[in-house]
């Protein structure tokens, strides 16, 4: 069984990608890197500058959204990244000069260049690079489990030559994928998305008698359709994203290779449900979610620096920060589709996000409980016995099989059009 997407574009050029001019929204999104580097090297850690600066980056965030909005008025998809781009660029600003307190003297800022103390442009430069290193890569807020370039050499770095090769590589096969999917004849019928994507199909445990009984063919196709989802559509529009952009950088000459590593691991890694979303899956939302939450804990909340409270005090707040990102993208992405869509849908991100929360508590539990003495010791290494691998990948995926739906089925409903500006496809039929 496939899955439906919007219809085709009939040309090349998909011209509903974007009707207005971006330059105003690209110009507030530069205006604000550089106004929040400007604040890094010219005025001292917890200067009131710094906190008096707060409203102007309001108002920058919620401008960089308007502005998308206005660009891309038929591309919903669009301006959904852009409003979690304002969303992020906000928390990633606020989390170097207000969490971090990165000043002048950061030893990637005040690097010597050729032997000399690096100019004021210089400065400002490697303090705006660090607005859009999400990960802090090759700095020393660097968050931990970064993929390698290669799992088998690690440290080991491409050439500048080998990397843009690779990734235009990488890039071409990516696009020609994504686009594959917005086929035509990929579509469901309206019968078989009743039959497997209606809305009574997205709960399993909360199930009413008139809704019918879970037939295997449902579980089949919910099976599919969320390996799909997380092992396939989301990665793949995910890594699109991250290598044009790398190519960009680094074609520009404006980046080195390294400051690129790979955004996911390998899927082998997936499980337990802590290492899936810490290692496995992307991480460049963990530095800017993360400091936020470590502040809500210790700062405002007052709660010890070590502890089973704080520990999962902190793990449900990074978790709701992303609920809170994707249920607005959500509510952005079905806005157009009606009531229904909008109720039954948006909200439930914030639901999905506190499930895996409090599944890795529980999985803690269970591992503290059912861990073994070799384990106990550091005689055994957690995870290398297969049984216990093939029954940790059956928890992981199992639980995004049972709430997985609730956020997915919705999305695949609302026949998204395709956010890719040129379709190659249309010019193969």
């Amino acid at each position: 069984m496939a899955l439906k997407m919007a219809p085709d574009m009939p040309t090349l050029i998909n011209w509903d990608y974007c009707t207005q001019s971006i330059f105003p929204m690209i110009s507030t999104y530069l205006l604000t890197i550089v106004f929040t580097a400007t604040l890094v090297i010219s005025t001292p850690k917890k200067s009131l500058a710094r906190y008096a600066s707060l409203p102007i980056l309001v108002y920058l965030c919620i401008t960089i959204f308007r502005q998308g909005f206005r660009a891309f008025p038929k591309n919903p998809v669009m301006v959904s990244n852009w409003a979690c781009q304002g969303y992020n660029i906000f928390l990633q600003t606020t989390t170097i000069t207000l969490l971090e307190h990165i000043d002048i003297m950061d030893p990637v800022i005040s690097k010597p260049r050729n032997g000399h103390p690096p100019s004021y442009f210089v400065r400002l430069w490697r303090a705006m690079a660090y607005c859009v290193n999400a990960r802090g890569i090759n700095t020393p807020y660097q968050i931990k489990n970064v993929p390698s370039f290669d799992s088998k050499r690690p440290g080991w770095v491409p050439s500048r030559r080998r990397f843009l090769f690779t990734n235009f590589l990488w890039f071409v096969v990516l696009y020609t994928i994504q686009d594959s999917f917005y086929k035509p004849e990929l579509a469901l019928t309206i019968e078989d998305e009743k039959k497997f994507l209606g809305t009574d199909r997205e709960n399993l445990v909360w199930r009413r008698p008139e809704d019918g009984v879970i037939t295997g063919n449902e579980i089949g196709y919910r099976i599919f359709m969320e390996m799909l989802m997380w092992l396939i559509m989301i990665p793949l529009s995910v890594n699109l994203r991250y290598t044009f952009w790398s190519l960009v950088a680094v074609g520009l000459g404006l980046s080195e290779p390294k400051n690129w590593p790979p955004p996911f691991d390998s899927a082998k890694e997936s499980y337990t449900l802590r290492l899936f979303w810490g290692k496995f899956w992307h991480q460049t939302l963990r530095w800017h979610f993360g400091k936020p939450a470590q502040f809500i804990t210790h700062n405002l909340l007052n709660l010890p620096k070590k502890g089973l409270i704080q520990r999962y005090t902190n793990i449900f707040l990074v978790f709701f920060l992303s609920g809170i990102m994707h249920a607005n993208q959500s509510l952005i992405l079905l806005g157009a589709e009606g009531r229904e869509i909008r109720l039954k849908g948006w909200y439930r991100e914030i639901i999905f996000f506190m499930i895996m929360a409090t599944g890795i508590m529980v999985e803690d539990g269970a591992q503290w409980l059912f861990r073994g003495e070799k384990v106990r010791k550091s005689e055994e290494k957690e995870g290398h016995v297969l049984w216990k691998r093939v029954l940790g990948y059956m928890w992981v995926w199992g639980l995004l099989v049972m709430v997985g739906p609730l956020i997915d089925y919705p999305k695949v409903r609302a026949r998204l059009p395709t956010w890719l500006p040129f379709r190659l496809f249309a010019i193969l039929r």
